[in-house]
């Protein structure tokens, strides 16, 4: 996040970028009184940083020998990404679960379609802040995922802050349609604060440095979070399926 940062400080002192720091920072509210998440903190940064790159046509220029290490940074997240994606394909096993019986502190599930037939599932992570006087804000983190058959084929996660009162409100998402394929490069960026929407595919950024900042500092750390979440949450119906079956065998031995 400190490199994001320095890197958006860096920009906007550029005499061309300069005459267009107020309008950009005031297009996305970022003020400094703001009290946001360090994810959406990082990713509003970022957001302007890919803002001020496509709409001026400015990339920083580096040497071969940085290009190259950027390069194999970047091999070695997509990896990391199309694993957790592998993985992520677990999910359907819940799919077969009529219902769940167990979730985690704050967090709901919903189903894509009805059972038997469903599509996909939808968790949802739910935490609040709060000072003396109550909840200041609220935060919530989700992600959908979408099955063809057995094949997972849409992944989107979303992070939605607000304060209590509504005055302040950002909404994150992105979405990859193919997540299967070897392009991680396509996903779609769609941030909305207080009505203030953009949309970028992440390839708009020429320069893998900053595609691979997005992926290291924002999108892997997400991604595991939920990871974490899904395995937590087949554990809780895998010890509650073990939790009935005990009680119906139970039940047989009593009625002999």
């Amino acid at each position: 996040m400190k490199r994001i940062r320095l890197l958006r400080r860096h920009l906007l002192r550029q005499p061309i970028l300069n005459l267009k720091r107020k309008h950009i920072e005031k297009s996305f509210f970022l003020r400094q009184e703001s009290p946001f998440s360090n994810s959406v903190s990082f990713f509003l940064n970022f957001l302007v940083i890919l803002l001020v790159f496509a709409n001026l046509s400015v990339y920083s220029q580096n040497d071969d020998t940085h290009k190259n290490k950027s390069s194999d940074t970047a091999s070695i997240l997509n990896r990391r990404i199309l694993k957790i994606y592998e993985d992520l394909g677990a999910a359907r096993d819940l799919l077969k679960v009529e219902r769940i019986e167990s979730v985690p502190s704050g967090t709901y599930v919903t189903f894509l379609g009805t059972y038997p037939n469903r599509k996909g599932i939808k968790i949802v992570k739910h935490s609040f802040q709060e000072k003396k006087n109550g909840i200041e804000k609220a935060e919530s983190k989700s992600i959908l995922l979408e099955f063809t058959g057995t094949t997972l084929s849409k992944v989107v996660t979303e992070i939605k802050a607000e304060t209590m009162d509504g005055s302040d409100t950002t909404v994150i998402r992105l979405t990859d349609e193919t997540p299967l394929d070897q392009n991680v490069d396509d996903i779609v960026l769609q941030a909305d604060q207080n009505g203030k929407e953009i949309r970028y595919p992440i390839q708009l950024l020429s320069d893998d440095k900053d595609r691979s900042d997005f992926k290291q500092e924002f999108y892997l750390k997400l991604l595991e979070d939920f990871l974490i979440q899904l395995l937590r949450l087949q554990e809780m119906q895998n010890q509650e399926s073990a939790k009935n079956k005990k009680k119906l065998l139970q039940t047989f031995k009593d009625s002999l």
